[in-house]
This record gives structure tokens, C-alpha cells and sequence, in this order.
């Protein structure tokens, strides 16, 4: 019996995979060319000097930051020792000018779950620095604050990182940057 059943579970498969391979495959419909636009990623400011030389690039100016230094950091309430972890710093909005035009400060959630993006203006983030040289990321409101300040959502107007002109709106608004958040005057 198990003999019968195993032959003809065999002619079965084997019949069903002949008629599945004469079947012809509908044919591929040929996909447009794709066109490339290309644009300047950072516009250099109108009173500096074009760069030829590649070698002067590789010097640090006093000033001048590693994003990839900060991003990721903690962002306290303070400066004191008191001071409290408030978010982190998640991502920085650069316009074509090359200047910083928002921070995206990620507050609540645990380990990255249910956490909510805030933008708030690149002037409200300082920097704090001991003299050991430890520094840290202050923006001067509280944890409440942050997580009642509506969300940042870079789905909403990003694709692949840039601004993707099908999702911003067609006014020529600058809404890329938030406006400050307001802050609790100090006591």
C-alpha cells in the first residue's frame, strides 16, 4: 500500500512539473532609462575662497567638527553635575549652504523603541567642555518638554537622506528649519 501511494505521488510530481515547464514565461516588459540629475550637495559660501588643492583638506581648522563625533551622543539638561540624560543627539538637517538647520534630538523610549524625533534650532545644542576634556551635549529644557514638542518624521519629506521634492510642499517656505522651542525661564 505505502508502495502504491509513494508511485503515485511520484508520477504526480513528476507529471505536474512537465506541465509547469511548458509553459512559456510572459515576456518581460523593457523598463524606461533611467535619467541622472546631477546638484551640488553644498553650495560654498560667497566669500570663500574656491579650494584647488585637495592637500589643504587635510588639516583641522580650530572650530570645525567631526558630525560623526556627536551623533549618537547623549543630550543632558545641563551642565552641572546634576545635570540629566535628556535624549540623543540622532541626526542633523544640513541645507545646501553647508550649515547646520536643525537637530534631531531622539527623546523616551528604551534602547530605541518607541523613541520620538524632535527638531530643534542647531543654536539651542551647545557644547560643554571640563577641563579634563570630557565634553557633552546641553540643550537648555527638560525630558517633558522634548517628548511633548511635536514629532519630527523623516519619512515625511526625506527619501534616501535628501529632501525628496515629491513629499515637500511646493512653497518655497523655509520649513526645513523649527522654530526655536520654547524654553522655561530660569529662577
Amino acid at each position: 500500500m505505502i508502495k502504491t501511494l509513494i508511485a503515485a505521488t511520484a508520477s504526480v510530481a513528476l507529471m505536474s512539473g512537465t506541465a509547469l515547464s511548458q509553459t512559456a514565461p510572459a515576456p518581460a516588459e523593457t523598463p524606461a532609462p533611467l535619467t541622472v540629475t546631477n546638484k551640488e550637495l553644498f553650495k560654498p559660501m560667497a566669500a570663500a575662497p574656491a579650494v584647488s588643492d585637495v592637500s589643504s583638506l587635510t588639516k583641522a581648522s580650530e572650530g570645525q567638527i567631526l558630525a560623526s563625533g556627536f551623533l549618537g551622543k547623549a543630550v543632558y539638561n545641563g551642565d552641572g553635575d546634576n545635570a540629566e540624560t535628556i535624549g540623543d543627539l540622532n541626526d542633523l538637517v544640513i541645507g545646501q549652504d553647508g550649515m547646520v538647520q536643525a537637530a534631531i534630538i531622539g527623546v523616551g523610549g528604551f534602547l530605541g523603541v518607541g523613541e520620538k524625533d524632535v527638531a530643534m534650532s542647531p543654536s539651542q545644542l551647545k557644547l560643554s567642555v571640563r577641563s579634563d576634556g570630557k565634553s557633552w551635549l546641553v540643550v537648555d529644557t527638560t525630558k517633558e518638554q522634548l517628548k511633548a514638542a511635536p514629532g519630527f518624521d523623516r519619512s515625511a519629506n526625506f527619501t534616501d537622506g535628501m529632501a525628496d521634492p515629491m513629499k515637500t510642499s511646493a512653497t518655497k517656505s523655509d520649513a526645513s528649519a523649527p522654530a526655536p522651542m520654547e524654553t522655561p525661564a530660569k529662577q
